[in-house]
Order: structure tokens, then sequence, then C-alpha cells
């Protein structure tokens, strides 16, 4: 199975989205910063691609694109996610976009992910019962604290973790972050080109992947094989200028995983 997820800049138009649909042919298409209007305006113009816009009252942040033909059911939605399950698979999927740096302390988004991670554990499962899958805009980085503290979200970097840690008597189950493996490419572009998000001068970082794939560890066990990539052009747009190093279209890329179980 294949998901996309794409922070759009509000773009307008379906047309690059539809592109990316035929390009990819991912099974979902999580979308933010875009109009909900826009899709049920030219719902036609995805039913004639085979894609649905998916509902999802009640998560204003994340719209969803599903192929006609797909099995899948509303979950628990939120401000900031919205949740989908597919009963054939076994397979909880959450996309998101998370407040930004730009108007949070670095602290507040800590404590904002700690309490989000709580959420997650608490009304749809624990990492190391349940195969779950978060895509979407995290807005910090994979190597940022909230992402991998004991009391943030503990998100790893390496399948072959321990499911499991335990500080000062507490115990705590452990996501996977496979998205740490697109810093192996030394032209990677990341998915957001931003100067200082932190607003430090001390952070020399251009580039981030704030937008990020992050799965349980029994679902991690489960996969037979993985895919993670960013999306830097379709059949008929191109989204990414590698020679003047500008983000084009919005001022984030999509992020594709594909997964076999």
């Amino acid at each position: 199975m294949k998901f996309i997820y794409w922070n759009t800049n509000n773009i307008k138009e379906l047309l690059q989205i539809v592109d990316i649909c035929n390009s990819e042919k991912p099974d979902i298409f999580f979308l933010s910063e875009i109009d909900e209007s826009n899709l049920e305006d030219d719902k036609e113009l995805l039913e004639q691609n085979d894609y649905v816009h998916f509902l999802n009252p009640g998560s204003s942040r994340v719209q969803i694109i599903v192929k006609k033909e797909l099995n899948i059911e509303l979950g628990l939605q939120n401000k900031y996610y919205t949740n989908v399950k597919l009963p054939d698979f076994d397979l909880d999927i959450i996309s998101l976009h998370l407040p930004s740096q730009m108007f949070q302390h670095f602290d507040a988004l800590k404590e904002f992910i700690r309490d989000f991670r709580k959420d997650i554990d608490l009304n749809i499962g624990i990492p190391d019962e349940k195969r779950i899958l978060l895509i979407g805009d995290f807005n910090v980085s994979p190597f940022d604290k909230p992402m991998i503290d004991f009391d943030g979200f503990s998100a790893t970097n390496s399948i072959n973790s321990r499911e499991r840690i335990t500080h000062l008597g507490k115990n705590k189950a452990l996501y996977y972050n496979p998205t740490w493996k697109l810093f192996s490419n030394s032209s990677f572009p990341g998915t957001k080109y931003f100067r200082r998000p932190s607003g430090s001068s001390y952070d020399i970082l251009e580039h981030h992947f704030l937008d990020q794939v992050v799965i349980s560890t029994k679902l991690s066990r489960e996969i037979k094989d993985e895919e993670i990539k960013v999306i830097e052009k379709s059949s008929k747009y191109k989204y990414y200028n590698q020679g003047s190093n500008v983000i084009l279209e919005s001022d984030h890329l999509p992020l594709s995983y594909k997964i076999s179980v």
C-alpha cells in the first residue's frame, strides 16, 4: 500500500494533485492547507481518475483522497489530526498537521507532541500491540527532542531497536521513524526549505524533514518491504528545482511511503 502526504500551501487547483495520483497511484493521499470546498467542487475530476474525496468532519487541518475501491473507515478525529482505519489490513493511519514552530515556543511543541502521543496511546493503541502508521507535518525534525525523547514522541531511528524502554521506573513503547533513511541522500531537498525555523542564528540547517512517517514497532516487525521518498516531480509537473534549490507549487514537497506486509 502507498500513502502520500502533502502540505499544499493553499493550492487552488487540483491538477497537480490529480497528476500525482496518476503518477504515483497512492491508496490514500492526505492533504493539508487546502480548502475542502475545492475538493468538493472538483470531485468529478477526482472521480474521473478513480479517486474520491473521503469526508472527515472534525479534522479541518487534513483532507483525504482515496482510491474508489478502498475499504476505509473513519476513526478518531481531532483539530490537528485525522484517523482512518483499513479493516482489511488491521491498520490505523493517522495523518497530522501539528502547530508551527513560527508561533510556538519549542518547549511548548514538545509538550504538545507528548500529549499527542498520550492521546494516541489511550484512544487508538500502543505501538508494540497495534499496527499504526502516522504521516504528516510534525513541524519538527526527526532528530529534534520532541520526536526522540522519552518524554516526547519516543520515535527511534532503528528498525532493530528495543520495543520498549524504561526511564526512572516508567516503561514506554517506541515508534520507528523511517524518515531518517532520507538523510542518506547528500543532495536531498528535504520536504521544507526554511532558514532557521527555530528563530536562532545558531541553526544552520535550511532543508528540513518537517513532514515525516512514523510507524508502530508492531507494524515495523511485520513489514516485508518499505519505500520512503520525497516526490520532486510527477508526469506533468515539477515540484523541486535542484539547480536553483527552490521548491515549486508549494512551500513543502509531497512525502510518499509504500509498504508491503
